[in-house]
């Protein structure tokens, strides 16, 4: 399986509209959820749950971004790298084995994750955003990361 952009259901009317994130036809339960806000140029990334067993709906509530995610699943697609370029009210799905990270085009950048596993220190585990051995194209040269981001090493080929 591989992430994909969410055909988006927008009902529209007078007073405003009304956005369906998790479609009825999705078979999926989320048990946790974050928000975040970032200016331009902040790139949060590259995150994942060391079991491989966390899926994410991302959604875009403002702003617009590059969001890219790696598939660390074994087997022949392993280290495929998949680009998404999403705007408000964009929902992006990244199944199970996906490292993730985005990079903030816009000035005010709000984004909501619906996750089906609670955070776990433990688990949460990542690599830098410039690993060699994946290549990501950002299009940046100096992010705005966290420490925590900063601090992260290459992703240990086994």
């Amino acid at each position: 399986m591989f992430p994909k952009k969410i055909k988006k259901k927008i009902f529209k009317d007078k007073r405003g509209y009304l956005l369906e994130i998790i479609p009825s036809k999705m078979q999926k339960k989320y048990i946790y959820s974050i928000l975040t806000e970032s200016r331009k140029n902040v790139l949060r990334g590259m995150h994942f749950n060391k079991k491989l067993d966390e899926e994410k709906l991302v959604v875009i509530l403002d702003g617009n971004i590059l969001d890219v995610t790696v598939n660390l699943n074994k087997g022949k697609d392993f280290g495929k790298i998949f680009y998404f370029k999403l705007n408000k009210n964009d929902i992006l799905f990244i199944p199970k084995g996906y490292a993730h990270g985005y990079l903030c085009y816009g000035k005010k950048n709000v984004i909501l994750y619906l996750m089906n596993k609670k955070f776990s220190k433990k688990l949460n585990s990542g690599f830098i955003w410039n690993d060699k051995n994946f290549n990501i194209k950002w299009n940046t040269k100096k992010p705005i990361l966290s420490d925590k981001d900063k601090n992260l090493r290459e992703f240990k080929l086994i």
